[in-house]
């Protein structure tokens, strides 16, 4: 007999459970915050978007406009490698009507949390699916030429995750591919897609939007390409390997250091190594993939010689970026000024 109520308990809670998600349609709500930008007034029947990464998240909001709430499941200021989303996150997610994720490895959990969304009710969108990914390098065999693959989400999203130190290890492909615009522009245009999928209505409005973000990642490319034509210096010491596909497309190299970390300061063997590298490229720079504390810098310049400067991955945003309504082509141009300096142009 008890078990008997325990089984109609159980059946009454999963019912309540479905009857609550089938209610969950587009956001019908007057305002709302979302996690990664502040707020945003709210009018109408919006779509829902869950995003992982900021460059997605700024993407679907710029496309989808007065039509769409979009909101990160990854909070401000996380590590995004390190996020895991909670069972609450999970049911926030099935509530969307489109869910975005960056793919080619980043999001360890995502397969998990793809195989429960109703794809009935939710498109979901991976924006690195069928894009010139290329090897990443804790899967080089000592060959320092980069090469370009076609591979599909199913290749890459099942690679392990392990952690180096600073280094984060996804697996055969390095999936930072938003760091290029060319490819940040055709992850933009996989948005679109789903967007007017969701909402044929509003084509329009999402075609003029995507259209005007995609020039200015036109317009950001040529100035990349401009500046680091002129560029004394074509080497980044790096504390990350992030910028494979920045430094693939404009012609750089990137030198990675293992260890190094923006918030602790560095041993005296990744000095000892880091003041090798710096002596043997005859640099004067050093790249943290986030905002440096003043005690690692000061270590950084008084042992090694070497200025540390930032360079931003944009996997997620700051407090401060986020308060400061910072955009990915505003970001990405603090990062193209940072580099003129660290590669001398004049």
């Amino acid at each position: 007999m008890k078990m008997n109520r325990a089984w109609i308990r159980l059946t009454i809670l999963i019912l309540v459970v479905m009857v609550a998600l089938a209610g969950c349609g587009k956001s019908t709500g007057t305002s709302a915050t979302d996690s990664s930008n502040g707020t945003e007034e709210m009018t109408g029947n919006q779509i829902l978007i869950y995003t992982t990464l900021f460059p997605l998240y700024d993407f679907a909001r710029q496309i989808g406009g007065q039509y769409a709430e979009v909101k990160s499941m990854i909070p401000v200021g996380a590590e995004p490698h390190d996020f895991e989303p909670s069972a609450k996150d999970m049911v926030e997610l099935n509530k969307a009507d489109l869910f975005v994720y960056n793919g080619a490895g980043f999001e360890a959990w995502v397969d998990k949390a793809v195989e429960n969304i109703n794809k009935d009710k939710t498109v979901v969108v991976n924006a690195s699916e069928g894009l010139a990914l290329l090897e990443s390098h804790h899967h080089e065999d000592g060959d320092e030429e980069d090469h370009d693959h076609e591979q599909s989400s199913e290749e890459s999203d099942h690679e392990d995750e392990a952690e180096e130190g600073h280094d984060h290890d996804h697996g055969k492909y390095d999936p930072h591919v938003w760091l290029d615009p060319i490819l940040a522009k055709e992850q933009a245009n996989k948005i679109l897609q789903a967007l007017i999928q969701i909402d044929p209505e509003h084509k329009a409005e999402f075609q003029a939007n995507y259209e005007q973000l995609a020039a200015d990642l036109d317009s950001l490319d040529r100035e990349y390409r401009d500046t680091i034509n002129k560029a004394a210096v074509k080497e980044l010491i790096v504390s990350h390997q992030a910028f494979s596909y920045l430094a693939n497309r404009y012609g750089f190299e990137q030198i990675p250091v293992s260890g190094l970390s923006p918030s602790n300061e560095p041993s005296q063997k990744e000095l000892m190594e880091l003041i090798q590298v710096l002596k043997e490229h005859n640099l004067k720079y050093v790249a943290f993939d986030s905002l440096v504390e003043s005690k690692v810098a000061q270590t950084v310049q008084r042992e090694a010689g070497a200025e540390a400067v930032s360079l931003y991955t944009l996997e997620n945003i700051t407090s401060d970026q986020m308060k400061a309504e910072k955009s990915y082509i505003q970001l990405m141009k603090e990062n193209l000024e940072t580099l003129k300096k660290v590669f001398e142009v004049q």
